[in-house]
C-alpha cells in the first residue's frame, strides 16, 4: 500500500523525532521571552541571547524536519 495516500495517522510516532520538535519549540519561546525581558531590563547581552535561543531552536527545528524524512524514507 502506498503511503502517498494516507494523513499520517497510522504511522508511529517516533520518540526522538517528537523530542526534538519540543526542544525546539521550547527553545524558541524562551528564546523570545528572553528578547523581551532585555527590552524591559535594558541589557543588551539578554537580548543577544535570546537571539542565539531562536537561532538554537529554528536549528533543532531543521534537524527534527531532517529526522523525520530520514525514517519516513526508511520505513516500509
Amino acid at each position: 500500500m502506498s503511503r502517498h495516500g494516507t494523513n499520517g495517522a497510522d504511522r508511529r510516532r517516533r520518540p526522538l523525532v517528537s523530542g526534538l520538535w519540543i526542544a525546539a519549540a521550547a527553545t524558541v519561546v524562551a528564546g523570545f521571552v528572553v528578547r523581551a525581558l532585555s527590552s524591559f531590563l535594558g541589557r543588551a547581552d539578554l537580548r543577544v541571547a535570546g537571539i542565539a535561543l531562536i537561532a538554537i531552536g529554528i536549528a533543532a527545528a531543521v534537524l527534527g524536519w531532517l529526522g523525520e524524512r530520514i525514517v519516513a524514507r526508511r520505513s516500509p
